[in-house]
């Protein structure tokens, strides 16, 4: 006689029958094009073909549905299959997601950074990891109620009513709410491919930010800005240049003193990848060029000094661009800064003190707009001590997941814990890790 242990087993595995992404999605109709992406390219996408059966290292894939597919046709004038199989590759990895997300994960305020799988330097060029590693790319999801500033959104066909995942540029596409299970995580339906991260410069021009691209151009800094690891630059918009006057034109003053033009594009660069889920209320970080900036978080909007984030999270192959509506003003540290209400702005050009600023890091250790311009002039002030604030020596950890910071420290999940045991506890409660228990119980009783 069979004993009722066993038999609850049985039911249990049976019901629970491990299914790779292929298998999972095969009875949706609208993911047919994708299935046949998986097995047009089995050596890419060997992880998505099989199943997995640790309950540790889950997943979270969005996959493209035919819409996605013509949409893309219908843009580059070709079919994603006529790529080599890195290119698609670099598609599949960016679109894995590290750790199984659930919906309350992603609605989180303030929305989600959340770690891929793609690693190709050429789209993921962070910041370098304190044991030498590279962290992967990023990609941001929100609600669409959570994100700070103005959205550029591009709206693919078929727009769902779902949740928003930023990429490359800054382009968003939606994906619906409901998960569905496979033996690796879960996976969600989206409408449309994610961007691969570009440079620095290439992602200031596609959220029109032509005034501050110009003037990294012209003050001979665009190379070492899209060479720099670790970087996130706070692009005032082409309003904001505009209002600058002479400082604007060809005319205007290029090297010369803290009002050139060199001064101000190095002023709004700073070293790390700051999103706006690590922009910390009250934090003090530093600019390139030494000069405190200090984050306001108020009524759901974030502030630089006197400057507000009007374009958030446009992601860049080397760290973050954002949009401001103005040049940032100079940050009065004469006063102890305890709280934002302390905080003063200079007016006078002329009265602002020299700072001290943060050491230029190497691009191989951090990003940092280059010391030197190709005529080999100064462009920012020698190190002479070190960050007065702890914030300043890079991004406070955010609601991130997956992957490390730069300063080596483990990223959260969701939930503000490391990602091994959440994602044990997010998977404990399915079906799977209950026949998985069960099976685990069954031996330890026999035993």
């Amino acid at each position: 006689m069979k004993s009722p242990y066993l038999v609850i087993v049985s039911i249990a595995v049976t019901a629970v029958h491990a299914q790779s992404l292929l298998e999972a999605t095969a009875p949706y109709p609208q993911l047919s094009e994708f299935n046949g992406l998986l097995s047009a390219f089995p050596d890419v996408a060997t992880n998505l073909l099989t199943n997995v059966t640790s309950i540790l290292n889950r997943q979270t894939i969005l996959v493209p549905s035919n819409d996605a597919f013509d949409n893309y046709r219908r843009q580059m004038g070709s079919n994603i299959s006529s790529l080599p199989s890195s290119d698609v590759a670099d598609i599949l990895n960016y679109h894995t997601l590290q750790g199984a997300l659930s919906s309350p994960d992603i609605e989180q305020p303030g929305g989600l950074i959340s770690s891929t799988a793609l690693t190709d330097p050429q789209y993921a060029n962070r910041e370098v990891l304190n044991n030498g590693g590279q962290p992967s790319q990023v990609v941001y999801l929100s609600s669409s109620d959570t994100s700070a500033g103005v959205k550029y959104k591009v709206r693919q066909v078929n727009a769902l009513n779902s949740f928003n995942v930023g990429s490359g540029a800054g382009n968003e596409i939606e994906l619906e709410q409901t998960p569905g299970n496979w033996s690796g995580g879960l996976f969600y339906v989206v409408n449309g491919f994610l961007t691969l991260p570009m440079n620095q410069t290439i992602t200031m021009t596609a959220r029109n930010l032509t005034s501050f691209v110009l003037g990294l151009n012209r003050t001979n800094v665009t190379e070492g800005t899209n060479a720099a690891k670790g970087l996130t630059c706070v692009c005032p918009n082409d309003e904001a240049f505009a209002s600058m006057g002479d400082l604007a034109n060809s005319n205007g003053n290029l090297t010369d003193g803290l009002g050139s033009l060199l001064a101000t594009v190095t002023r709004h660069g700073l070293t790390g990848s700051y999103y706006t889920t690590n922009f910390t209320d009250g934090a003090l970080i530093q600019s390139q060029n030494g000069y405190p900036i200090l984050v306001t978080r108020k009524n759901g909007s974030i502030f630089l000094n006197d400057a507000q984030l009007v374009g958030t999270n446009f992601i860049a192959n080397t760290g973050c661009v954002h949009a401001l509506d103005r040049i940032m003003g100079f940050l009065n540290t004469t006063t102890n800064i305890t709280t934002p209400a302390n905080a003063s702005i200079y007016s006078d050009v002329a009265n602002i003190p020299s700072p001290t600023p943060v050491s230029t890091a190497s691009t191989e250790s951090g990003g940092a707009i280059p010391t030197t311009n190709a005529t080999g002039d100064m462009l920012l002030p020698p190190s002479t001590a070190s960050s007065t604030a702890a914030s300043s020596t890079g991004p406070a950890a955010g609601p991130q997941t997956g992957s490390t910071t730069g300063t080596g420290a483990p990223q959260t999940s969701a939930t503000g814990t490391s990602d091994a045991p959440t994602l044990l506890f997010q998977h404990l409660g399915t079906l799977r890790s209950f026949a998985l228990i069960l099976v685990t119980a069954v031996v330890l009783t026999v035993i």
